[in-house]
């Protein structure tokens, strides 16, 4: 039980890093070998395996929802330490550019599993409202944010060492 809660602890906390803009802190907490997978054919999806291919995404995704917050909804922790898994119901909530340019909320949700091994992730997998970040990329394109066109990050060698 104890375990459990500090590991929700943990989950909280770095969710509030990431909303103060420091996505090293989840890249730091993935083990050396890991899958992070975003389900759909979006700019953020695909698979990545590699630390670089990670922080190429989180910086992506900062450039598509800058100042954005995600609210932990619920956080579920099963397992012992040599195997819990995590799930989580999240909100993202921020503004971004609607169709004539102008600010507008923005709010989307996400479900996420992850395993964590010894105090390391080994795998996520993010289930999200697909069809409203697809419905919200022209806006984005028309807005200038290049990467709302982008091809998803995945671990293709040359596509890294490209940035």
């Amino acid at each position: 039980m104890i375990y459990r809660a500090i590991v929700r602890r943990r989950v909280h906390r770095l969710f509030s890093e990431a909303n103060r803009g420091n996505w090293a802190a989840i890249v730091e907490g993935l083990a050396p070998r890991f899958t992070y997978r975003f389900v759909g054919d979006t700019p953020l999806g695909g698979t990545r395996t590699s630390h670089a291919a990670m922080r190429l995404w989180f910086e992506r995704l900062y450039r598509l929802f800058p100042g954005s917050a995600f609210v932990p909804q619920a956080v579920v922790v099963e397992g012992p330490p040599w195997r819990t898994n995590i799930m989580t119901y999240m909100l993202i909530r921020g503004r971004v550019p609607g169709v004539d340019g102008a600010p507008r909320p923005y709010e989307n949700e996400f479900m996420q599993r992850m395993v964590l091994r010894w105090g390391k992730v080994t795998s996520v997998v993010t289930l999200e409202d697909t069809q409203r970040f697809v419905d919200l990329l022209p806006a984005l394109a028309s807005a200038g944010i290049v990467d709302a066109t982008a091809a998803p990050i995945v671990d293709a060698r040359d596509q890294i060492d490209a940035k």
